[in-house]
């Protein structure tokens, strides 16, 4: 072994090692939490040398040296399944390595931190893949940067996880959507649209350090849409092409199927889901033990599979009737609806794109238009007097609910994804204690897991202008750090943006 190869052996040997002698069980809180701290940072700086030695491997492996690439030579057909191999990885887990440490290198490449040899020539280049060593090995990658350069050096100096920069990646969407040589009147043809991207990338990167994968994915793809409103339309008519429905029999002889609906129809039926598995509709016994810490986990997956239980036997009543069902008899009073948000300067202009209310999703403005024609909500953000009621009224209107559900889009706890329909109305100045108003601004959407949470263990929550702010109690961060709570409905529905 070289001796100049970094001793990533020993440090392996040291890592378990410390591992024999250490038992999470015998550990504090604190400590605990710090392990798991120190070691995802571990895991995170393991897995950015992982894509950077998984894209090395991939070029090496390239189709122009045949059966003489790495990857052929070590007996694998691509360099995925050589990946995999070595690392014991799954095959999206290799590919996030492969694709991340690619975009990785190229952005070294294109900053002129390529390899002071890259000029060498292709035999030499041969010669070095053929003895192994790859110590003169060209670099292939382009000196012009490429639109996710920023992307690839946050990687590079450990900014951005593996995870989430694949989660950009993903949500900004594949590197072939933005090669379309004949774009639409008024929209950017495919070099306007990637300097577009590659302008915005810094501050998406900046929000999205401490972000999980996720939310990572949901902001890219939110940026994507702000600066290509025509993409939502050739998505939308991908995702119609893509629907399934497949159903079969199984040896029990009960019935299982699977589904892929474009954004609308599913969130049709999501909301239907919603309907019939709401907690609410639980037998009275088993909604006192939801939950409860007296009757532990056994009581909670008891209250889970009631609620499956009954939202499987609500479907089969709702297809048995068909259009003849009077849905009151199955779903109660409040029957499950889809909300299109739109903006009204998108429908004044004709250009951009309407969101799902609670999904996050961009639908086609056309889609939106035609959901007009059912009915429709204005809901006034600014100067809106008859969406603040005062001190005259101490819960909130049903007006002021439905302008929080277009505004917040769900829970608007940082970590929850429940829609609007399983929300209830929270002041973010106690009504008795802090003399509270019940105004739109000052109130927000909360799942009644989180509201009673923010109630009994002492979460605050502070707006400055539109923006609200979670404030941790002591016990949780002494130093009651702020914490960002975003919206889930996308930026622009709300507040226009005009791509520049």
């Amino acid at each position: 072994m070289s001796a100049a190869f970094p001793p990533f052996a020993e440090l392996g040997e040291a890592v378990r090692t410390a591992a024999r002698s250490w038992h999470p069980a015998d550990r504090s809180d604190r400590e605990l939490l710090e392990s798991l701290r120190a070691l995802s940072e571990l895991r995170h700086e393991i897995e950015r040398l992982q894509a950077l030695a998984a894209a090395e491997a991939a070029r090496r492996s390239r189709t122009v040296f045949g059966a003489q690439g790495l990857a052929r030579r070590d007996g694998h057909a691509t360099t995925t399944a050589l990946v995999q191999h070595v690392t014991g990885a799954t095959r999206r887990e290799a590919e996030a390595l492969l694709e991340v440490g690619r975009i990785a290198a190229e952005a070294a490449a294109s900053a002129g931190a390529g390899r002071p040899d890259g000029d060498a020539d292709a035999d030499e280049t041969n010669g070095a893949l053929l003895d192994g060593t790859g110590a003169r090995a060209a670099s292939a990658m382009p000196v012009e940067a490429p639109w996710h350069a920023a992307i690839g050096l946050a990687v590079a100096r450990g900014e951005l996880t593996v995870a989430v920069a694949d989660a950009l990646r993903w949500g900004i969407g594949p590197i072939e959507e933005l090669d379309d040589p004949s774009p639409a009147d008024g929209e950017p043809g495919a070099e306007a649209l990637s300097a577009r991207i590659a302008r915005a990338l810094p501050e998406l990167i900046a929000t999205c350090r401490t972000r999980s994968p996720e939310q990572a994915r949901r902001a890219a793809r939110s940026l994507r849409d702000r600066l290509d409103p025509a993409g939502v339309e050739r998505r939308a008519e991908g995702q119609r092409r893509a629907q399934f429905w497949r159903m079969w029999q199984t040896e029990s002889g009960m019935y299982r199927g699977e589904f892929e609906l474009e954004p609308v129809a599913g969130a049709e039926v999501k909301a239907l889901f919603d309907r019939l598995s709401h907690p609410r509709r639980l037998d009275r016994r088993v909604r006192r033990t939801f939950g409860h810490p007296v009757h532990g986990e056994r009581a909670y997956a008891e209250a889970r599979r009631s609620r499956e239980r009954n939202a499987a036997e609500g479907l089969a009543q709702l297809l048995r009737a068909g259009a003849s069902v009077n849905p009151h008899r199955v779903l109660g009073d409040r029957r499950p609806a889809v909300h299109l948000v739109v903006n009204a300067a998108s429908l004044e202009r004709g250009r951009g794109s309407g969101a799902l209310e609670g999904h996050g999703d961009r639908v086609p403005l056309a889609t939106t238009v035609a959901g007009l024609c059912e009915g429709y909500l204005p809901v006034r953000f600014d100067g809106g007097a008859v969406l603040d009621l005062g001190r005259d009224e101490r819960l909130f209107s049903e007006a002021q609910k439905a302008a929080m559900a277009v505004r917040d889009g769900g829970c608007r706890d940082p970590e929850c994804d429940r829609p609007p329909s399983w929300t209830e109305a929270h002041h973010i100045d106690h009504w008795r204690r802090d003399d509270g108003r019940t105004d739109l601004a000052d109130g927000i959407l909360l799942c009644r897991r989180d509201h009673l949470r923010y109630h009994n263990e002492g979460w605050e929550v502070r707006r400055e202008g539109t923006e609200y702010w979670l404030i941790p109690p002591p016990r949780v961060d002494p130093e009651q750090r702020p914490r960002a709570m975003p919206s889930k409905t996308p930026a622009d529905v709300l507040d226009p943006f005009a791509p520049s």
